[in-house]
C-alpha cells in the first residue's frame, strides 16, 4: 500500500471516465463525487471520456503500480502540473485549454498484469471529474478507500485556493508579467517584430507582433483583429522552433478571448530558453484548439536581455 498522496499531489490531479468494458459506479462525499471504475482483463475498444477543467485538479487512484516512463499525455505542455505516484496520477489543466478540446491519455502498468495499459480521452468541460478509483476487477468489488473522504476535503480546499489565486493573479510566469501593465520594462527585453508576418486563418485587418526575453524564458505576443466572416478561432497548442529547427519547450499558451469580428485578440506563447538559446531566426506555429487551422509567425527574432 503506497503512502497517502501529498497536498502537492492533490493540487496537481488527473481525471478519468468509464471504460467501455468496465463497471462504473459512484459514491458521494459532501458535494464531491467519487467515481469507481472496475478495469476488466482487456482494454476497451472505445476510449472513455473524462471531464477536465482549466484550473481544476483531478486525481486518479489505481490499485496497481504505474510505469513512470509509460505515461503519455497529448498536449502535456498545456497542463500546469502532471504528477505520478506509485499508484496515483494527478493533473492540473492550465488556462491554455479551451472548452470542447479532446486530449488522449495513456497509462501503463508496471506489474506485468492485464490490461497492460489503458487509454483515456480527456475532454475540457465546465464540470471536471474530481476523484476516480480504478481497481482491477479480479480483486473484487472492494469499498471506496477509507482515505477518499479526506482526500476529497483536501481537494475541495485546494480547488477553492486555486480559483482564488487564478482570479487575483491571472496567468503565471513570464506571461503573467506581460499581461500586467506595471511589469512592462522590469527585467524584460522587448523587440517589435516589424518584418514578421502572421500567416493563416483568413485575412487579419490589424496585426502587432512583439517578442520578449527574460531570465530563462522567451515569449511571443500576437495582437490581431480578424476580418469579418472569419470563423471563431482559439489557440490550443504551440510549436516554437529555433534557427536549427529544434523545438523549445513551450510552458504556456494564453489567449485573451476567442476571435470575434471587430475585437482585438491577444495571444502570448511562453517557452523555456537559456541565454544561448532562441538565437537567430525562429518560427512559431499556433495550432487551433479542437481544429486543424494554424497561425504561423515568421521570421521571428528574440531580443538580447
Amino acid at each position: 500500500m503506497s503512502a497517502r498522496p501529498s497536498a502537492l499531489l492533490l493540487l496537481l490531479m488527473t481525471s478519468w471516465a468509464p471504460l467501455a468494458s468496465a463497471r462504473d459506479t459512484s459514491a458521494t462525499s459532501g458535494q464531491q463525487q467519487v467515481r469507481r471504475i472496475e478495469l476488466g482483463p482487456e482494454s476497451p475498444q472505445v476510449s472513455p471520456e473524462i471531464g477536465i477543467r482549466p484550473g481544476t485538479g483531478s486525481l486518479l487512484l489505481f490499485d496497481r503500480p504505474l510505469a513512470r516512463e509509460g505515461m503519455e499525455l497529448e498536449g502535456r505542455e498545456r497542463f500546469s502540473r502532471v504528477v505520478m505516484g506509485d499508484d496515483t496520477l494527478a493533473i492540473l489543466p492550465s488556462e491554455a485549454l479551451r472548452e470542447g478540446e479532446r486530449l488522449r491519455l495513456t497509462v501503463r502498468f508496471a506489474d506485468g498484469g492485464v490490461p497492460a495499459e489503458v487509454w483515456l480521452i480527456l475532454v475540457v468541460r465546465e464540470q471536471a471529474d474530481a476523484l476516480v478509483e480504478l481497481p482491477h476487477a479480479r480483486r473484487g468489488s472492494a469499498p471506496v478507500r477509507p482515505e477518499a473522504s479526506a482526500l476529497l476535503e483536501e481537494l475541495e480546499r485546494l480547488r477553492e485556493e486555486t480559483a482564488r489565486l487564478r482570479e487575483s493573479h491571472g496567468p503565471g510566469g513570464l506571461t503573467g508579467l506581460l499581461t500586467a501593465a506595471w511589469a512592462q520594462g522590469h527585467g524584460i527585453a522587448t523587440k517589435a517584430l516589424e518584418t514578421a508576418i502572421l500567416h493563416g486563418v483568413g485575412t487579419k485587418d490589424q496585426v502587432t507582433l512583439v517578442s520578449y526575453r527574460a531570465a530563462k524564458r522567451v515569449a511571443v505576443e500576437v495582437r490581431a483583429t480578424f476580418a469579418p466572416g472569419t470563423p471563431p478561432w482559439s489557440a490550443g497548442s504551440a510549436v516554437l522552433r529555433d534557427a536549427k529547427g529544434r523545438q523549445l519547450r513551450v510552458v504556456q499558451v494564453w489567449q485573451s478571448e476567442p476571435t470575434r469580428e471587430g475585437a482585438e485578440v491577444r495571444i502570448i506563447v511562453e517557452a523555456e530558453a537559456k541565454e544561448s538559446e532562441a538565437r537567430g531566426t525562429c518560427t512559431l506555429e499556433l495550432r487551433e484548439a479542437g481544429g486543424e487551422r494554424t497561425l504561423m509567425v515568421d521570421p521571428l527574432l528574440f531580443p538580447d536581455l
